[in-house]
């Protein structure tokens, strides 16, 4: 389920960079009790120093990088001497309104075994930054995508979702959607499972997930279709019924989704 629920949040991302660059930072850098106003990435890479990060407190080395999520309370300073060289860059992420951080936890500190790897990436991400190209903000953003993922795949602690009452609250309402999908289902029942009004329940499900609950659901079936087409032999009729919908409906959905007829997506793909 945690599994389940990660792919989730992690499709529905959305990444803006607000600052990337690579710098020798001065011999007076420090900062006590500093909130951070975004997500924060450090990737050091010569030098000595301190960073603390809410109640834990670190001597960065070379090859560590740090997750600074928005609204941490933040510490640090360098050595006069052998002042830090680092990669940075500064983003928000949120999934619908939500942070990103809110809905998943991640290690602040993450030892990186190939450093090559690490500077490539953020080298790619600080070039687009500083580009005036037209295409820039796409490659931005691709960029932070792919030093992301670089990132949580060299930790062995993995993000996890956040146990939290207003997580645990938005977790049980995709996981509702999800077990009721297949058939009718409405915003009323969904909204009544858990005692919200049906205007009320609209509102707050777009405002956390950036969709309606209705695109939901759709996003939902057709992903349960793709899964059918791929894993079963079954006609484009009895998976329709399947999922409780006409099935000139489901394929007109299907290829809105997808821009494939599910014939054309199972050929594609076998």
């Amino acid at each position: 389920m945690n599994h389940l629920r990660l792919r989730k949040y992690f499709e529905g991302l959305q990444v803006n960079v607000t600052m990337a660059g690579h710098v020798r930072v001065p011999s007076d850098w420090k900062h006590h009790n500093h909130i951070t106003a975004n997500n924060c990435l450090y990737y050091f890479m010569e030098g000595e120093g301190m960073l603390q990060i809410r109640d834990s407190s670190f001597s960065p080395q070379t090859g560590d990088l740090f997750v600074l999520p928005a609204g941490a309370l933040i510490s640090y300073s360098t050595s006069p001497d052998n002042p830090y060289r680092q990669m940075f860059c500064h983003f928000d992420a949120t999934v619908g309104q939500i942070p990103l951080f809110q809905l998943i936890d991640t290690p602040l500190r993450i030892s990186v075994s190939d450093g090559l790897q690490a500077e490539t990436l953020f080298g790619k991400l600080i070039e687009h930054f500083h580009s005036s190209d037209v295409f820039a903000a796409l490659a931005i953003k691709s960029a932070l995508y792919e030093l992301l993922q670089f990132i949580w795949e060299q930790e062995p602690r993995k993000p996890s979702a956040v146990v939290s009452p207003a997580a645990e609250r938005w977790n049980n309402i995709l996981s509702y959607i999800d077990k009721h999908a297949v058939g009718p289902l409405t915003i009323d029942q969904i909204a009544g499972a858990f005692n919200y009004s049906p205007n009320y329940f609209f509102r707050y499900f777009k405002s956390a997930f950036g969709i309606s609950p209705h695109q939901y659901i759709i996003k939902t079936r057709m992903e349960m279709a793709k899964q059918l087409l791929l894993n079963t032999d079954w006609t484009t009729t009895r998976i329709a019924n399947e999922l409780g919908m006409e099935r000139s409906h489901f394929s007109r959905l299907f290829l809105a989704s997808t821009d494939m007829t599910p014939r054309q997506f199972r050929s594609l793909h076998q």
